[in-house]
């Protein structure tokens, strides 16, 4: 292998990929987060027996994931390795389009290969598997990655494919996407407003229209009313953010509760360094007239970019996913810094927190597992999930809440297997183990995604929405002739006895995990 080859690109381009995909496949199979983890696996498979989310399953989060999922699904086959497959190749995705960004700004292919390294440690694999935020962040990442191209290089192919990647990721999950899209918004408006660019705007509109159609075309084709679309996935995920910011009593958490010190200083002390940084550098040039027209709507979005990232975690309180944006932002302040041949120690110094912060997250989030609320969890304790459904091979099993005991979790899951598999009758399980449905290959009529009863996984009797809901699920009991409801895991049926009137089943408890209902005829 030659020198040319070595020192290539292509051979940079290929080990992101591969490194990118491994990373985080390596990872994914460490331990188990039930409501997490296979939050896309059964309504992924349900796609391929023609069950469609918003139609037939409720769901808050964007349809997206779900859609690649049957994808994979399809061409891999229905197993655990497709599912940890999907989320892998989106972070070689990023990865790839992080390096080949970072090179064509004319950053070096040793630099770019190394931030690329980073982030693509930092980014998917912290979860690992699929999960709607992160599916959105990363769209979000290639959106802004498009959107620097369109400013720096004025390309009209990445004008007319921007919106594209805008509404892959406000598909995936509302936020962090809605933030993001905003601010390149603005700042395109800004960049149009100059009247030499003004013609790219057409190519922005064409793109736009052209994602329109589709996304029309695809609601016609799955027959999923635009009602229902709308109803889910604006509408009441509207209201969560809406509870959370005003501190409504029916909010799990308010917004107030997580500004402190701790949340926004503290946790993001690394990513807040550097956004400071390059505000105070940004500054600096702007008042001495040294900063250029574009340099100045990367850099400023670059910060506002960061800031909505940091925002939109404290609005979801979620599990931290945004560490990958630091190699992100370090590596385009690296890039101005090169450019403006100006504070060249300083080089070295953000190189330096680049590498420090990436062993330091990963330690903490794939090492550790924190994500999945495994870092206090021995992952050597794990068995191998072929135990439960051989499609499951692959997967250490572990949990949180099983973590000394992970072969009577499992033997209490394949119990609830087989009892399924020899109930013939019309049957609606509710689980946070959401992979019943596959292994089985049977249709289950799952009604929801998740079952969290605290007004963000649906609607309770004290929300605004609670109608809409309560027509969702008596019409999939009612339709489908469900004679029996079981429920797996953490998801007490007797809270949904609303829909039906109490005392309308006979209750049977199978094991820990497990209660069947079987439902009699209630006026």
């Amino acid at each position: 292998m030659n020198k040319t080859f070595i020192n290539s690109k292509y051979l940079y381009s290929i080990s992101v990929i591969l490194f990118s995909f491994f990373f985080n496949y390596y990872y994914a199979n460490l331990g188990v987060f039930p409501i997490d983890t296979f939050a896309f696996f059964d309504t992924g498979y349900n796609i391929l027996i023609d069950r469609h989310p918003f139609k037939d399953i409720w769901i808050t989060t964007g349809p997206l994931v779900d859609y690649l999922q049957a994808a994979f699904f399809k061409v891999l086959g229905i197993s655990w390795f497709s599912y940890i497959a999907h989320a892998s190749v989106l972070n070689s995705l990023i990865s790839f389009f992080f390096f080949k960004t970072l090179v064509s700004f004319n950053l070096s292919k040793t630099l770019s290969f190394f931030y690329a390294l980073s982030l693509g440690a930092l980014c998917y694999t912290v979860s690992g598997t699929p999960f709607a935020y992160i599916h959105s962040y990363v769209f979000s990442l290639l959106s802004i990655l498009i959107f620097f191209s369109t400013i720096k290089f004025k390309s009209k192919i990445s004008f007319f494919f921007l919106p594209f990647s805008m509404s892959l990721a406000f598909l995936s999950m509302q936020n962090p996407s809605t933030f993001i899209n905003f601010f390149i918004l603005i700042f395109l408006l800004i960049f149009f407003f100059r009247k030499n660019n003004r013609n790219f705007i057409y190519i922005f509109i064409l793109g736009s229209f052209l994602m329109l159609i589709i996304l029309i075309v695809f609601l016609l084709i799955t027959k999923i009313p635009l009602q229902n679309f709308i109803q889910q996935y604006i509408l009441f995920p509207l209201t969560l953010g809406e509870n959370r910011i005003l501190g409504n009593e029916i909010a799990h958490i308010s917004l107030l509760e997580r500004f402190t010190f701790r949340n926004i200083i503290g946790h993001f002390k690394f990513l807040n360094f550097i956004i400071i940084f390059l505000s105070i550098l940004t500054l600096k040039d702007f008042l001495k007239t040294k900063l250029s027209f574009e340099n100045l709507i990367i850099n400023t979005s670059l910060i506002l970019f960061g800031v909505s990232f940091i925002f939109n975690q404290l609005l979801t309180s979620n599990q931290t996913f945004i560490f990958s944006f630091i190699p992100f932002t370090a590596a385009f302040i690296h890039i101005y810094l090169n450019e403006t041949n100006s504070l060249n120690k300083f080089k070295f110094l953000i190189f330096i927190l680049m590498l420090f912060s990436t062993l330091k997250y990963h330690s903490e989030y794939n090492v550790k597992r924190k994500f999945m609320d495994l870092q206090n969890v021995n992952l050597n304790n794990a068995i191998d999930a072929k135990e439960i459904d051989n499609k499951l091979k692959g997967l250490k099993w572990i949990t949180p809440k099983y973590a000394n005991g992970a072969q009577t979790e499992v033997s209490l899951l394949k119990e609830t297997i087989f009892n399924l598999k020899n109930d013939k009758r019309n049957k609606l399980v509710m689980s946070d183990y959401q992979f019943f449905s596959l292994i089985l290959e049977e249709n289950l009529n799952i009604p929801n995604r998740w079952y969290t009863h605290d007004n963000n996984s649906y609607p309770l009797n004290n929300h605004r929405y609670f109608k809409i809901y309560k027509d969702h699920i008596t019409k999939a009991i009612l339709k489908n002739d469900i004679k029996v409801v079981y429920t797996i895991g953490e998801p007490n049926f007797k809270k949904f006895e609303i829909f039906l009137g109490e005392n309308c089943n006979n209750v049977i408890s199978l094991n820990k995990l497990t209660t069947i209902y079987e439902l009699k005829q209630c006026s």
